[in-house]
């Protein structure tokens, strides 16, 4: 041991002894209550520092002046790894483990967010932590709020997002001032963040998102007119009034134009626009050839608004036009009113000017000639089964250029067969025979031309009128 340590001792030994301390030479329990203690220690003449473990503790004793302490640095938080280094951690109540300060329990409504940043750093305000809403406040005590906190979610359906309509691109906000909210495109019509029904404007666009573009404003894209007479009355369709976007107008700039004032013709049309349809009809608004000075109809008689699929309702007159579905159902007086409709001159055929517009100058045994062809006019052995549009059967047609004199519809004839003195109902011919006739019945002659009482209702009955220049 060298001088300066044997010197430190001594020091020590001669201050003990004059305090009367005589167990042990190195006693540090000098007020007369015994020593005992196991000790160890290693002390620094010049004042240098020098620890002395005690059972039970640690002391650390500085030799400049920095005094001594009497605990255990591992565990102890006022001396935790040092002497005097106490453990303080905001918002916590600390422990010393093993000489480091650690959290063993947050402050109530203080919350450890951040490992980096010591104690429970984090003083939350609400009092109980729960699920995080858009309210202005951390709800679940994590140091996000609302929408910064990725688990915040918005209610389910809160938004109409419809696909395929400008609802679509809508945002889901949270507002901490006003909660969540839905941020609608431009063009959504939305009153207090409540998307409307499309009540406002006429845009073009779906403001509701239902799918359908300005649906409040009935008849939009729909055909509109000036309110003109017939066929001189102009057409447009209905559009959204770009001035006025709270209401729609008719732009009759888009086709169809208005037409000029025309004859008058057998079409259920005002052509002439002067308010009327299918009136003042004149001689040559029907086809017609002349047979020994008659002027016969080209076609079976049809509806005004007959076409080649329907037979028409309208009953005011007696139509002659090609490619349409023959007027049948009707009894005899329908039929010569029909035709008498058309003005002076008009009625219904004889037989023998219907046999002698069908026989030609030929003298044919049916309307195409001789011999019979079972395909080549509309009876029953050709199968079509029902009346057809009117000249459709090209090889249906007699020398003078008449159509369908045989087939397709028997006709009513003002040939009458019987006497009134033998029935109150009179019985008249029928020329031509029908889709339902055999060979026999679709013959030019009148001889084997079938009868029926004048109240008889078939739709397999037709009739054509002539007219006496």
């Amino acid at each position: 041991m060298s001088a300066r340590h044997v010197s430190a001792a001594a020091v020590v030994a001669v201050a003990l002894l004059a305090v009367g301390c005589d167990d042990d030479a190195f006693c540090f329990d000098c007020d007369g209550q015994g020593g005992g203690s196991s000790t160890s220690g290693v002390t620094t003449g010049d004042g240098g520092a020098s620890s002395v473990t005690v059972t039970g503790g640690t002391f650390a004793t500085t030799g400049e002046g920095g005094g001594t302490c009497d605990a255990d640095t591992s565990n102890d938080v006022q001396n935790c790894g040092a002497c005097d280094n106490v453990c303080q951690l905001p918002g916590a109540i600390p422990i010393c483990v093993e000489g480091e300060c650690q959290i063993e329990s947050c402050i109530p409504g203080n919350y450890d967010i951040d490992p980096e940043v010591p104690g429970c750093e984090y003083a939350c305000v609400v009092p109980e932590p729960s699920p995080e809403v858009c309210d202005g406040l951390d709800n679940d005590c994590d140091g996000l709020l609302d929408a910064d906190d990725p688990e915040l979610l918005p209610p389910p359906g809160l938004c109409n997002r419809e696909p395929g309509t400008l609802c679509e691109a809508t945002e889901v906000i949270c507002d901490p001032g006003e909660g969540w909210r839905c941020q609608y495109p431009v063009g959504v019509e939305v009153v207090g963040g409540v998307i409307r029904e499309e009540e406002g404007l006429c845009d073009g666009f779906d403001g509701d998102c239902d799918g359908e573009i300005d649906d409040f404003f009935l008849g939009l894209g729909e055909s509109c007119n000036d309110g003109g007479l017939g066929a001189c009355r102009d057409f447009g369709f209905v559009r959204c009034d770009p001035v006025n976007p709270l209401t729609t107008f008719c732009n009759l700039a888009e086709p169809p134009d208005a037409g000029l004032p025309l004859p008058e013709a057998c079409n259920a049309i005002d052509d002439d626009c002067n308010g009327l349809v299918d009136d003042e009809l004149l001689p040559d608004a029907f086809t017609t050839v002349d047979v020994g000075g008659v002027l016969v109809d080209v076609y079976e008689a049809s509806r005004p608004d007959a076409t080649a699929l329907v037979a028409g309702q309208r009953e005011a007159v007696a139509c002659s036009n090609p490619g349409v579905l023959p007027w049948t159902g009707g009894g005899y007086e329908e039929a010569a009113a029909a035709c008498a409709a058309r003005g002076e001159g008009f009625r219904l055929c004889t037989a023998d000017e219907l046999e002698a517009s069908c026989r030609g100058a030929g003298d044919n045994d049916y309307p195409y000639g001789d011999p019979f062809d079972g395909g080549a006019c509309n009876g029953v052995e050709r199968g079509e089964g029902e009346a057809v549009p009117t000249g459709s059967i090209a090889s249906c047609v007699s020398e003078g250029g008449l159509f369908d004199l045989s087939g397709n519809v028997a006709e009513w004839t003002t040939t009458q067969s019987n006497s009134p003195a033998v029935t109150p109902d009179r019985i008249f011919l029928l020329h031509g025979g029908s889709y339902l006739a055999p060979e026999l019945g679709l013959a030019c002659t009148i001889e084997l031309a079938p009868r029926a009482l004048e109240v008889t209702l078939l739709p397999s009955i037709g009739f054509r009128c002539c007219y006496d220049p």
